[in-house]
Parts: C-alpha cells; structure tokens; sequence
C-alpha cells in the first residue's frame, strides 16, 4: 500500500491501494512536474497520438 492517493482507471474512485475494489488497476491522478528540458516529450506525445488513433 502507497502512501500517496490513487485513482481507479475504471471506476474513477480514489484510494490508497494499487488495485480498487472493482478490479482495475489505480493511476497516480496528478501529472507529472514540468520541466523545460523534456527529455522525453516527443515518446510520450507519439504515444498519445498513437492512442487517439486506436480510438
């Protein structure tokens, strides 16, 4: 168990636990800190590209 809230990728409910109550796994629900020097900002805008044309 983590010391920090999650946030259930199915239901949409907060708790402590890597998995919710209803089976699916929990997110970290804040984003990560901004840095100007994104290393790796073009893999993560490819990779939600990539997911809105599976969509």
């Amino acid at each position: 168990m983590s010391s920090r809230i999650r946030r259930c990728t199915g239901c949409g409910r907060y708790t402590l636990d890597s998995v919710c109550g209803c089976g699916a796994r929990t997110a970290c629900p804040v984003p990560p800190k901004y840095s100007p020097e994104d290393r790796v900002g073009a893999y993560r805008r490819k990779a939600v590209v990539d997911s809105w044309n599976r969509e």
